[in-house]
């Protein structure tokens, strides 16, 4: 069997405004954009590497909700996950501090006004069906 790597994406919500986050790097992602997240490392839960990653991409303090049903392949042996997640009470607003440039919350009627990765542009089709 070979080896899966999972990365985690959050569907960061704030009321009914979605996070979404420009790349930075590396060049060939820059500029795109996508659900924050990273990669779950080994020993870690799904849910602890989301909490991880939204603490030091944007220096927030999130939960995990409900994982939206499917994965999407990446760069093999990678696979993205997502979960939908939100702020704690008292967390701090959201910066770009990792391989981002940019945040942006988007209403319904913005989720389409800004270029996704291929991934993630399958992923928030998921996240509308739920």
């Amino acid at each position: 069997m070979t080896e899966r790597i999972v990365v985690v994406g959050a569907a960061l919500f704030d009321g009914d405004h979605l996070l979404a986050a420009r790349r930075s790097a590396p060049p060939a992602l820059a500029g795109r954009w996508e659900l924050p997240g990273g990669k779950v490392e080994r020993g870690e839960t799904p849910e602890a590497a989301l909490t991880r990653e939204l603490q030091e991409e944007l220096g927030v303090d999130a939960e995990p909700m409900t994982r939206v049903p499917g994965e999407w392949p990446l760069k093999p042996p990678y696979v993205l996950q997502v979960w939908t997640a939100r702020l704690l009470p008292g967390s701090p607003t959201p910066k770009p501090l990792q391989d981002h440039d940019e945040l942006r919350w988007l209403t319904q009627d913005e989720l389409w006004d800004v270029n996704w990765l291929d991934q993630d542009v399958e992923a928030i089709h998921a996240l509308t069906n739920l």
